[in-house]
Formats: C-alpha cells, structure tokens, sequence
C-alpha cells in the first residue's frame, strides 16, 4: 500500500479520518478515505500500488469495457450508453465542431467511434488490453496505451474528453499539466467526475457506489476539481450535469446497503437526488466540467 504524505490539491500534510468504505465490487476489504484539513479534498489513503490495483478491475461491475448485454443491469448499461454518446458528442459540438478530439480512458471505443463517424480526427488512450483491442477490432481506431501522453506533441489537440477517469489517475497534477501542454490555445476539456456533494452521496453514505473503493482514488467536490484544474493552467467554462449516473449509482448503492438490488427504489432515489440537482448543481450525482487553457497573460 502506498501512503500519500501530502494532498495533492493543496500540498498540504495534514488529513484527517473521513470516512471507511467497502470494495464491494472484488475483494470485500475496506480502505480509509481521509479528508485534507485545509482544502477538504478527499481521497482514498493509503492505496494500493501500481503492481497490485489490476486485481481490483476484476468485476461484473466495471462493464464500461465490455459490450456484454447479459443481464438487466448491463442491458440498461448498453441502451443509456447509446443516448449518453449522443449527449456527449452533441456537447462536443458545441464547443468544437471539428478537428482532432481525444478521448482519454476510451474503454471499448463507442464515443470515439462516434467522433470518428462525424469527421473528427480521432486519438484514445486505453491502458486495458482487452478494451483496446475490442476498440481496435470493432472500429479501426487509433488506440494507445500511453497514458502518461508523452508521445504527444505540444498544441496538437483540439479538444480532449475523460469521461469518468480522472478518479482512477495516479498523479493527476502531472496529467492536467499534461493536457495543458498538448492543447491547443483555443481548444477545450471535458472532464466528467462522480461529485462528492451530491444528495445521492449523501444519502447512501458509505455505501455510495461511486466511491469505488479502491480503484477511485480521488473524491472530487465542484471546489476541488476547480482549484485542481485552475492551479494547472485551465479555467472552468461551463459545468453539465450527467442525469444518468444518479439511477445507474443507485442501483449499486441499494444492493450494496440491503444486500440485493431494488430497481424500483433505486430509480427513486435517483430521480428525486436529479430533482434536487435541479435547483442546485452540488446535488448532482455526476457533473461534467468544460475548461479551456488559460491566457498565458492571464494573472
């Protein structure tokens, strides 16, 4: 296990005990999530180490790799799936209606290969083999493994997307700097996280399924995801929630908490945490964040 000294947000070296939670999903062993006494930034402490998180994957619950339609659980996966990609590249469009788009942690390629079917020139990142090669087969798609992007040139991005990833990045300073160095001036990131404030989390506790413990390492507030992005160079242009991931979330978080899955109960607490979020944005289960590069003559 690794033992982070200091918090990566503030650099500083004081937590406290926040919260035990449960890997409900492989091994049944608890991890300790600890909050930073001066930003409030949560994150999973100690974590395990690069050569042991591998084993933590292995799980009927992680189907983001895989097309498996088995089951109700993945059969709703795979339909909201198909209306999420059409969300997301809409909202692509918005921003950029055309040039090269990244998608980082790409799993099994259907948004890139939405990308690609709407002329964008396409690059991912996908550190599975087996969603890559899946990616690669299905769609002849232009796939690496780097996820350090060094093989990347400095301003030859226009538009980057990390739908549900940045939680799992070991050193995610050095991966905003990163994205920083590879975009170009005018171009923008998305970047879609679970949010700690939202009243789903609230509700279920330690047993919210988005903690994922221990392959999120990171717990992300709207506070803390905006100073981690404008400490690295980005400024936040607009923020979008993701409606969907209060249901699928909840559907875990009730099986987790009594043992079995509920879908009746589970699409209630998911719709009334999306009507919460409504009238306010730290209520949402998930939020998407759209930055942009800040002005080099910006203070």
């Amino acid at each position: 296990m690794i033992y982070l000294k200091q918090c990566p947000i503030c650099n500083n070296i004081k937590f406290k005990d926040w919260l035990i939670c449960t890997d409900h999903s492989v091994s049944k062993e608890q991890f300790n999530i600890v909050s930073c006494e001066t930003c409030g930034f949560l994150f999973t402490n100690p974590k395990p180490k690069d050569d042991d998180i591998n084993k933590y994957y292995i799980s009927s619950n992680y189907i983001s790799h895989t097309n498996k339609k088995k089951g109700l659980l993945n059969w709703l996966y795979q339909l909201v799936r198909k209306i999420t990609i059409h969300k997301k590249l809409k909202l692509l469009k918005k921003f950029k209606e055309n040039g090269t788009h990244l998608d980082i942690g790409c799993g099994t390629g259907e948004f890139l290969y939405a990308c690609k079917k709407n002329d964008y020139e396409t690059l991912g990142v996908e550190p599975s083999d087996l969603a890559r090669k899946k990616a690669v087969k299905n769609y002849n798609l232009n796939i690496s493994d780097d996820v350090t992007l060094s093989s990347l040139k400095d301003d030859s991005i226009d538009s980057i997307s990390m739908w549900h990833v940045l939680e799992h990045i070991n050193d995610i300073n050095n991966l905003i700097i990163q994205l920083n160095r590879i975009l170009k001036n005018n171009g923008v990131v998305f970047i879609a996280v679970p949010n700690t404030e939202s009243w789903d989390c609230k509700y279920y506790g330690k047993y919210w399924a988005a903690w994922d413990v221990p392959i999120h390492f990171w717990h992300f507030s709207r506070k803390t995801l905006t100073t981690l992005l404008e400490k690295n160079g980005f400024k936040i242009i607009e923020e979008k929630p993701m409606w969907y991931d209060a249901f699928y979330i909840s559907i875990l978080s009730e099986e987790y908490k009594k043992g079995r899955k509920n879908y009746f109960i589970s699409f209630l607490i998911g719709m009334i945490s999306n009507l919460f979020a409504i009238f306010n944005k730290n209520n949402t289960s998930s939020l998407t964040y759209i930055a942009k590069k800040k002005s080099k003559n910006c203070c």
